[in-house]
């Protein structure tokens, strides 16, 4: 009866302890992530840290972990649970001791321009006995911003005859021929009419005049993200991805030259906080976050082409040349073009269409985007 009594006792107390230690199991358990670089290049590795303390007197002798994952969020050399196209899992377990922390860093890549948010975390404490579970979703947001890829300016291709960015930008950036700041030697992208003959007679060699700028002048690259009508459900991924592309390469070249660069787009913005901006003002030092809003653009408009154009018209500037990089142009759209043309503004328009089909429209340049210089 005694050893009877004894055994009833061990077991209660077990079965106590077991449901003390399960049920208690998430008090003071402190689990975080956060990445060692959220903002990255696409193939770029980048470290995802997660964090456990337990800051209680007893240790978890069970803890599972399962990490909700975007697909397109790889962690290198871990086997995932896919449970659909947008969703995978990867699932990991620890022992804690009392008032212990660990770290674990998982190496990471994401191959894709956008924003990815890592979110939910379903974890499940076992109780010190292993004979039972309990589980909890905590939800714990991280931000992985990863830039668009872009190629040296004079890598893009325009137009048939294989014209290249660099051309193309110092094409548009004409000098004022008011003010003539100096004489230099010719070279083959000089304008005949630019030759000072005194100074090539004197040098036995030809001499142009070196323009100067009376004002200065800016960039804004307006990329838009509408393919067709109705807006918000014809969507073209290549021809967005073309576009992006085409302004950050563009983008990185201007600021290189020193020109003030300015991006905008009718795009929707993908931002947890939802304060990230669809412009950027023009200036020389702001190429990383005219990198982010070229990550940050999602694939569908906020508002129509012509609706757009017809708003940011309202403040634009006499000194500025305004190019649309566009795949789509409709009537309306080119009636507005029309009209800023009239009012004395400076358009080019950047044609990245599959079959390079837009409309050409009086007194704007039109450019065909050809592809890139193979290495």
């Amino acid at each position: 009866m005694k050893g009877y009594l004894i055994f009833i006792f061990i077991m209660a107390v077990t079965y106590f302890t077991a449901e003390y230690t399960r049920k208690k199991g998430f008090d003071n358990l402190i689990v975080k992530r956060y990445c060692d670089n959220n903002m990255i290049f696409p193939g770029e590795e980048f470290k995802i840290v997660t964090q456990i303390e337990n800051k209680k007197w007893f240790p978890i002798s069970f803890l599972n972990m399962q990490e909700e994952y975007p697909s397109k969020v790889e962690r290198v050399g871990y086997n995932r649970h896919v449970v659909s196209n947008e969703t995978n899992y990867y699932i990991s377990s620890y022992s804690i001791l009392w008032y212990e922390r660990i770290k674990r860093y998982h190496t990471s890549v994401i191959r894709e321009r956008g924003v990815y948010y890592i979110r939910n975390i379903i974890i499940t404490i076992g109780d010190v006995f292993g004979f039972s579970s309990l589980s909890e979703n905590r939800e714990d947001p991280l931000e992985i911003v990863v830039y668009p890829n872009f190629v040296p300016m004079k890598k893009l291709v325009f137009q048939n005859n294989s014209i290249q960015g660099d051309v193309i930008v110092r094409r548009w950036i004409f000098k004022d021929t008011l003010y003539v700041r100096g004489i230099r030697e010719y070279n083959v992208e000089d304008r005949m009419k630019d030759i000072h003959w005194n100074s090539s007679l004197r040098a036995n060699r030809l001499m142009v005049k070196e323009y100067d700028y009376t004002s200065e002048r800016e960039i804004e690259f307006i990329i838009n993200v509408q393919c067709g009508r109705p807006y918000w459900s014809s969507i073209d991924n290549k021809s967005v991805e073309r576009s992006i592309k085409v302004v950050m390469s563009l983008a990185s070249g201007t600021i290189d030259e020193g020109i003030p660069t300015g991006v905008m787009t009718n795009a929707q913005i993908i931002s947890y906080s939802g304060s990230s901006p669809s412009e950027i003002i023009p200036g020389i030092n702001n190429f990383k976050s005219i990198l982010e809003l070229g990550a940050r653009i999602y694939k569908t408009p906020r508002v129509e082409l012509y609706e757009y154009l017809m708003d940011k018209g309202k403040s634009f500037k006499q000194n500025a040349i305004y190019v649309l990089v566009t795949s789509y142009l409709d009537k309306e759209s080119i009636d507005v073009l029309k009209k800023l043309v009239i009012a004395g503004f400076t358009i080019k328009i950047i044609d990245t269409s599959k079959d390079l089909s837009l409309p050409r429209i009086d007194h704007i340049e039109k450019i065909d985007y050809k592809g890139e210089v193979k290495s």
